[in-house]
């Protein structure tokens, strides 16, 4: 198949639609999906008036490029950890490589196997912006993540709470607990629950407090909560806490811990602190995060009778069922474990919104629709202040032999397909 900017391209038909390809971006701002997962939270730190942040970057096997070197398959990646103020003035910069050596080559190329590191950096309290940028040493691919982060000063109140780590994996070994952080924040894959860990901070003259944890969704209403006594015979003390299997949907939630001491001579004082999480599956693109919103989002691609029933199927995991039938029917190589029919499709969908939206999401707009099922254009002609004329856009695909013209007919960012009228299969509007 030919090269191109993306992962691959593709010129197969999918229930009656081609999802085609092209050939250049047509927003030079736009950045590729991320190869690699981030977290960071924040802690005390040993030294006075500061504190800490601990970083993790994880990086999918699936997104290196091992070579044979003996009996082993290697890579090696870069990492670069940029803190900056508000004012985008450099603070602190870490880089490092990463070695990572595997006995099989099946390990390569598994979605669940992953590259993990991890630094820690003394910082004093205040709002930062960080940037982590990742780069296979041999592909040349990379990606970066940038977050704001806001780092609490944990010595201003008598009651404190750190950042939450979310918890993969949590084993015993003698008297010592081993954990694997969740770095990519998705809990779907997890099973029977799973646990936050934080530290609490005490100043005050109680021995323990309540820890209660609340779950919202994104209505802002609470879908779990349970309550625990915590002894706190230290000043500080590292927190285990086991949220049950609440069987969530696919979504973005919202998770809170507020402590309340017993015994305390100031009983209101309270100490909150709080993260997001995501449920997904693993059979399904990282970017989905509402399954009912994906199946919107299939209107361009799926025959009709199959969309309705599809968009109408109950219980969520029925619909969940259809969706992973719909497109492994359609994978084109069934012998990988991604689909990459379907990543691409919302690599197309996610490129969309974040490039063409305005009153509405960008993959309902006319340019969303023919970006999502042609692809990039080969050429994009733009006439944004052409006399006697309203703005207007023509799209150019060479190999397909096609060509798309909008215009903005209110002046705000709104251009509608004026040609042709015949490519509108599944038009929101």
């Amino acid at each position: 198949m030919k090269s191109m900017r993306w992962h691959f391209v593709f010129a197969m038909t999918v229930g009656g639609m081609g999802l085609a390809s092209g050939q250049a971006d047509v927003s030079p701002e736009a950045e590729a999906t991320p190869m690699f997962f981030f977290d960071a939270m924040s802690y005390a730190s040993e030294k006075d008036s500061a504190s800490r942040i601990d970083f993790y970057i994880q990086v999918p096997h699936e997104e290196l490029r091992f070579v044979k070197e003996g009996d082993k398959y290697v890579a090696q990646y870069d990492v670069t950890l940029s803190i900056s103020n508000p004012d985008q003035q450099l603070l602190q910069e870490r880089t490092w490589s990463v070695d990572v050596r595997l006995p099989e080559f099946s390990a390569t190329v598994s979605r669940n196997a992953y590259s993990l590191t991890q630094r820690a950096i003394d910082i004093s309290p205040g709002s930062y912006n960080v940037e982590v940028h990742v780069r296979d040493s041999d592909s040349k691919k990379s990606g970066t993540i940038r977050r704001a982060m806001l780092v609490t000063d944990f010595q201003k109140d008598s009651l404190s709470l750190s950042d939450i780590m979310l918890i993969s994996r949590l084993s015993t070994e003698g008297d010592k607990r081993k954990i694997v952080p969740n770095v990519s924040g998705n809990i779907g894959t997890l099973g029977e629950g799973f646990f936050l860990f934080f530290e609490i901070y005490n100043e005050t003259p109680g021995d323990s407090v309540e820890l209660t944890w609340r779950i919202f969704n994104t209505k802002r209403e609470v879908v779990g909560s349970a309550a625990q006594l915590e002894a706190i015979p230290e000043n500080r003390i590292q927190t285990f806490v086991r949220v049950e299997d609440l069987k969530l949907p696919v979504g973005t939630y919202l998770i809170t811990v507020d402590a309340v001491p017993k015994g305390a001579v100031v009983p209101e004082l309270k100490a909150t602190t709080s993260r997001n999480f995501t449920v997904r599956w693993s059979d399904i693109p990282a970017s989905i995060t509402d399954l009912k919103k994906a199946v919107e989002q299939m209107r361009y691609i799926a025959p009709p009778a199959e969309f309705d029933r599809m968009r109408e199927a109950e219980p969520e995991e029925e619909m969940r069922k259809q969706f992973v039938e719909f497109w492994s029917k359609r994978d084109p190589d069934p012998s990988t474990e991604k689909n990459e029919l379907m990543e691409e499709y919302y690599h197309r969908v996610e490129y969309a919104n974040k490039n063409f939206g305005h009153y509405m999401d960008g993959w309902k707009t006319d340019r969303g629709m023919i970006y999502i099922r042609f692809g990039s254009p080969d050429n994009v002609e733009r006439h944004p202040f052409d006399m006697n004329t309203k703005p207007y856009e023509i799209w150019y695909y060479y190999e397909l032999e096609r060509q798309f013209v909008f215009v903005d007919e209110t002046g705000f960012g709104d251009y509608r397909l004026r040609y042709p009228t015949t490519d509108l299969w599944g038009r929101v509007r």
